[in-house]
């Protein structure tokens, strides 16, 4: 990952071997609480919704497009929607944003605040893609649906063509 995190196998397995446990409890229920912690954080990191720009790991979801697996940050409220990518300095590869919206329209994104180049695919209810565009960073021009559309998936800008996606494709949940 290019986000330069530490791993979650680096997290979790961090400390200091000679670090002695005397907290007033035995030692094997010391251990307990501290592993029972310890992943209590890493499942918060892998599953915890948040947002990468304020130091959160976001909920990723894989999905499928011709075969090719890309994890997706769900976004479905007002709040993240209209926050998406901007202000992140990055998108690792083979990740995205897939916006849900409650029913099928004309869909129209722009790239204020975001400084990644980036390609949009928007997609029926029934998984397939009715349009691909390329937005630059920072321009402010509107990037409207060619159709009504249920989801809109942010991708960084060429993946779609390196995969071999096209409109008409579906995307498998």
């Amino acid at each position: 990952d290019k986000n330069n995190k530490p791993s979650l196998q680096n997290r979790c397995e961090s400390g200091d071997p000679e670090i002695k446990l005397n907290f007033g409890f035995p030692p094997s229920l010391v251990i307990l609480i501290m592993t029972f912690a310890l992943l209590a954080g890493c499942t918060k990191g892998e599953q915890g919704r948040g947002d990468e720009s304020r130091g959160h790991e976001p909920l990723l979801s894989p999905i499928s497009i011709k075969g090719e697996t890309l994890y997706v940050e769900i976004v479905d409220t007002p709040e993240a929607m209209s926050r998406g990518l901007m202000y992140r300095k990055e998108l690792a590869r083979n990740r995205g944003m897939l916006f849900v919206y409650e029913e099928e329209q004309r869909l129209s994104f722009w790239m204020a605040n975001t400084s990644i180049p980036l390609s949009i695919a928007f997609i029926r209810a029934d998984g397939t893609i009715v349009d691909i565009q390329d937005m630059a960073p920072f321009d402010r021009t509107s990037h409207v649906s060619a159709a009504p559309a249920l989801y809109a998936l942010e991708v960084n800008q060429g993946w779609f063509c390196d995969k071999g996606v096209n409109v008409g494709d579906r995307v498998e949940w």
